[in-house]
């Protein structure tokens, strides 16, 4: 099986470099590496033909978003797509000896989703799966998923060639993982093959990030899930939304514009875009967890991470 690594990236040329150079230490031979830039300004398009002329490397005007992984998609030959950010890659590097092998003795998984190890915050896991795991105690098919951290997952091409890609950034893993469940393939979660993310600080407007954010979360339940599911799921959304914006002191424009946004793409994805999951698939692309539930410890992290920051500036200053 070939592997192809697809990178998006935007004025990262530092992170770039590592991420490109984890990628080279796998000791997987059948692999190719393609980065596509959202338009650079910051040598990137220069550095990676002269310094990496192994790689794949297409440079774009303008800035399109994480779609830009489709057009990676299309450039690449490879069995399996390994989705990840371009501040990111594998701890070891048999980690795609690892995937191929799974792949291969387990023929009905067709995504595998890789812990993400935030190495900015001690080295700890993102905390992303909903359900309460042991996770010494892995099934040899990995746990069952409904989303998978975007620093790392691996993707059989069949699943784009049924379904598609990614549509715009916010919740994208959601969205694509939620067509696939319903297409009939299988995501799994495998915390023993661990992805490094070194969550680099460029290019980050955490304004217009929250407001594509919030409106793709409430585009994403609309598009999926039966009216009054919907809407409750959408109430409770806007109002943690509005509630993170205020904690996160984010600016009133902002605000102003992400509270309307979270309307108007309600009348939009009705209109343009309904396709309401079967009713025997909602626990599938929601492992039975409530929405409420998904924000109380998404919130319980920011507040952790919060605390531990604090915590530490006050041991400095002592």
């Amino acid at each position: 099986m070939k592997i192809s690594v697809v990178i998006v990236t935007r004025n990262r040329i530092d992170d770039l470099r590592v991420c490109i150079d984890g990628y080279l230490k796998q000791k997987y031979e059948d692999k190719e590496i393609i980065v596509v830039d959202n338009g650079s300004g910051d040598g990137t398009r220069e550095m990676v033909p002269k310094e990496y002329p192994m790689v794949k490397y297409l440079w774009l005007p303008d800035n399109f978003d994480i779609r830009t992984i489709n057009i990676g998609v299309e450039m690449s030959k490879g069995d399996i797509i390994w989705r990840t950010d371009s501040d990111s890659h594998p701890e070891d590097d048999d980690t795609f000896d690892k995937v191929v092998e799974i792949f291969n003795q387990k023929p009905h998984i067709d995504i595998i989703a890789t812990e993400d190890i935030e190495v900015k915050k001690n080295s700890e896991p993102w905390d992303w799966y909903p359900l309460k795991i042991d996770k010494s105690k892995m099934p040899e098919d990995g746990f069952k998923a409904n989303f998978f951290p975007g620093t790392g997952a691996a993707i059989k091409r069949k699943v784009f060639d049924t379904i598609g890609g990614f549509w715009e950034f916010g919740f994208e893993e959601l969205d694509f993982c939620t067509r696939a469940i319903v297409s009939g393939f299988n995501v799994r979660y495998f915390p023993n093959i661990r992805t490094l993310h070194y969550a680099s600080p460029q290019d980050r407007d955490n304004p217009n990030r929250w407001v594509m954010a919030s409106k793709q979360h409430i585009r994403y339940n609309w598009r999926y899930f039966p009216f009054w599911r919907a809407w409750g799921r959408s109430t409770e959304i806007f109002f943690f939304q509005m509630f993170l914006a205020l904690i996160s002191r984010l600016p009133l424009s902002a605000m102003l514009e992400g509270m309307f946004g979270m309307m108007s793409v309600v009348f939009s994805t009705i209109r343009n875009e309904r396709n309401v999951v079967p009713k025997e698939k909602i626990r599938d692309i929601t492992l039975g967890v409530s929405v409420f539930h998904t924000q109380m410890r998404y919130f319980s992290q920011v507040f952790s991470n919060k605390f531990r920051r604090w915590l530490k500036k006050d041991l400095i200053k002592k």
